[in-house]
């Protein structure tokens, strides 16, 4: 039982990991327009705005997994056909 939560959470936690970074290069981008005096701030605050998004949508998302059966079959598959979609054009080019 142990080992099953422990491979779940270390694949949410790399799951993460590579999602962030697209947040880390946005934020990043947005700072960059700031004077620098105001910088840390901004960053700081769309840090942590980001960190609240994450949890909040990640807990209505996983109630949301739980209460309505038919939604995690459909989400798979939509991940599926996004999968395939970004595959075939990316073998195109």
């Amino acid at each position: 039982m142990y080992r099953s939560i422990f491979t779940a959470v270390a694949l949410i936690a790399l799951t993460d990991v590579a999602l962030q970074l697209d947040n880390a290069i946005a934020i990043s981008a947005v700072a960059s327009t700031v004077p620098s005096s105001h910088r840390l701030p901004v960053l700081a605050g769309g840090v942590l705005l980001a960190a609240v998004c994450l949890l909040c949508f990640t807990l209505v998302g996983s109630l949301l997994v739980e209460r309505v059966q038919w939604l995690k079959p459909v989400a798979g598959a939509v991940l599926v056909l996004i999968g395939a979609k970004l595959a075939i054009e990316f073998f195109r080019a």
